[in-house]
């Protein structure tokens, strides 16, 4: 499945959407994973980090997504016009969150950020 910004977030810098996201997520709220297979449960949002687990995925243990790796994704994924997370994985690189690439798409995609291509 390809995605691709939407009309509302395509021209916002990753600061701005950070807070997009912050201002529309609760904590201990759950989100399903782009394919539906799998709720992630968000368990935070500050400034810095949004903390998300998910029963198969570490343990269950909480996994954070922080602000700065965030930043260099979103601002290396503005570059594509269509994306997915295979296609986008050369833009997690370097990250601490490239192997996160799933839910970082759920939470995007379940925040409105994102949305499937036509």
């Amino acid at each position: 499945m390809d995605y691709q910004f939407t009309a509302k977030c395509s021209h916002k810098n990753a600061t701005t959407i950070w807070q997009f996201i912050q201002n529309g997520l609760a904590n201990d709220v759950t989100i399903k994973s782009i394919k539906d297979k799998l709720p992630y449960t968000v368990n935070y949002v500050t400034n810095e980090a949004i903390s998300f687990s998910a029963p198969t995925r570490n343990n269950g243990e909480a996994e954070e997504i922080q602000l700065v790796d965030f930043t260099v994704v979103i601002d290396r994924l503005k570059a594509l016009e269509v994306f997915n997370t295979n296609t986008a994985k050369a833009c997690f690189r370097g990250t601490k969150i490239y192997k996160k690439r799933s839910p970082f798409f759920a939470l995007l995609y379940s925040s409105g950020v994102i949305e499937k291509t036509k």
